[in-house]
């Protein structure tokens, strides 16, 4: 196969003091061309490892979401590896009371492959499946403009209470709605997979006309990457929640090949220019950046985590227990809305 995937991964915890309690997780397979992503819910207890368990085994071996009965064999296999893996020794009392319900995570996986026959349209192109539970979100991008952004598309999408995968059967199975995309995508295609947090900005960037400039990214340090989300905390333009953002560009070995034949100078120049551009790519992110940052902690000591809250709301029978322990963990005051 002469298709690939480039890749640039970028993550930030809630609170960068405490890495340990990032509860995202992301995988991915370069030589299947698979990927995925996943948010745990860091009001449940084992979120962050339930989310790892969903990630590496859809790259693994990917269910089909439309066949219920297999997916729900899929799924029991998970949520077996996330029972035998937790441990429960260390518990307080107040959060074996939340054991009983589980851990929760959003799930999205997509893949890239080759069109099977010949078909209308193709042009060269390569077919682009995936599926998705929960608020976490791919965009795809073509010559710098954005070609989709699924499953979400507007920003008031995201104050829904998302759809979660449990790890504990809580009989509501029945009930998961899956989006499924199945489009083409072409060599040279950005696909950008985003957690809630990164995914909500960039929707509400595009809507008020002013759109991530994706192609930065690519020479973008982590640090600077990392500070760049830290002051859109801090201004109140992104969640503060896990960040997670994974890049992949579709590189098809035979374009680059023939481009490099036809335009040789061409892209010798292109090379040079990038490595110029690393530095103004990062001034770009952090142009306006605070120079006395408060730290994250003082951040979610002042901001509610209305992912997590909107997911509280949708589980019945957790809401009051699940709402009360997170905010005296946070020193959270009750809302007025609530």
């Amino acid at each position: 196969m002469t298709m690939r995937f480039d890749t640039r991964l970028f993550t930030l915890a809630k609170d960068p003091e405490q890495p340990g309690a990032y509860q995202d997780a992301c995988c991915i397979d370069t030589e299947h061309n698979v990927a995925a992503i996943a948010d745990g819910v860091s009001s449940a207890l084992f979120s962050g490892p339930w989310a790892a368990i969903l990630a590496e085994a859809v790259v693994a071996d990917a269910p089909n979401p439309n066949d219920r009965e297999a997916f729900g064999v899929w799924l029991q296999q998970q949520r077996a590896r996330w029972a035998a893996s937790i441990d429960t020794s260390s518990l307080a009392w107040f959060q074996k009371a939340k054991l009983p319900m589980g851990a929760f995570s959003t799930l999205l996986h997509t893949r890239v492959r080759e069109v099977d026959g010949v078909q209308a349209g193709a042009f060269g192109g390569y077919r682009l499946a995936a599926f998705a539970v929960g608020d976490s979100c791919l965009f795809q991008i073509r010559g710098g403009e954005l070609v989709r952004s699924f499953p979400l598309e507007t920003s008031d999408q995201f104050e829904v209470d998302p759809i979660v995968l449990g790890s504990v059967d809580l009989k509501r199975d029945h009930l998961l709605q899956f989006a499924i995309l199945d489009e083409m995508c072409y060599p040279g295609d950005e696909l950008v997979l985003c957690t809630d947090a990164v995914a909500e900005w960039a929707v509400r960037c595009y809507a008020n006309g002013d759109p991530p400039v994706w192609n930065d990214f690519w020479q973008m340090s982590e640090d600077d990457w990392r500070s760049g989300v830290v002051w859109l905390r801090q201004e109140r333009q992104m969640r503060i929640d896990d960040a997670t953002m994974l890049m992949v560009r579709v590189v098809d070995d035979r374009v680059e090949m023939q481009l490099a034949a036809e335009h040789p100078h061409e892209h010798a120049g292109e090379a040079v220019s990038g490595e110029a551009e690393d530095d103004s790519s990062a001034l770009g992110w952090l142009k306006s950046a605070s120079k006395d940052l408060k730290s994250v902690s003082e951040q979610v000591a002042e901001q509610v985590d209305h992912a997590s809250e909107r997911v509280i709301k949708g589980l019945r029978g957790l809401k009051d227990l699940a709402l009360k322990q997170y905010r005296e963990t946070f020193g959270k005051k009750k809302g007025p809305s609530e």
